[in-house]
């Protein structure tokens, strides 16, 4: 790997009431999904930080997190509302001199997904309910 330079980045989405939101830019609500022939999957406006060690990843995970969508249920007092998505990217390219070597690009997603207790264990009505319907 001497010859290469590596780029970590991640991004951390919710996906509410199948709205997509930045968790690390909460103001960042209804982001577009989009394909790229390079990249994949995207999402369109979302924000991506560089990390340098898992210290940072987890204090951004952390940040994020303060941003969840979350209710009480019958059956959860701090039930999750909504999924999850932190996706962290690798990118390796070759070291070359003014040259644009080979790319690689490896993405991990780690998925929370929403809590989907039944709706006659809850006691959900109203919004609750309609957001069980969704998840």
């Amino acid at each position: 790997f001497a010859g290469n330079k590596f780029r970590v980045t991640l991004s951390y989405m919710e996906i509410y009431n199948e709205l997509i939101k930045d968790l690390l830019q909460p103001t960042s609500i209804d982001l577009k999904l989009n394909e790229d022939p390079v990249r994949g999957m995207v999402v369109q406006g979302i924000t991506e930080y560089g990390a340098d060690s898992a210290d940072e990843i987890l204090e951004l995970l952390h940040r994020g997190n303060l941003h969840r969508t979350v209710e009480p249920t019958a059956a959860n007092q701090v039930s999750s509302r909504s999924h999850a998505v932190l996706q962290v990217t690798v990118e390796q390219a070759e070291k070359t001199a003014h040259v644009t070597g080979n790319l690689r690009i490896g993405k991990l997603s780690m998925v929370d997904l929403a809590g989907s207790e039944r709706a006659s264990k809850t006691n959900n009505t109203g919004d609750r309910l309609k957001e069980g319907a969704n998840i």
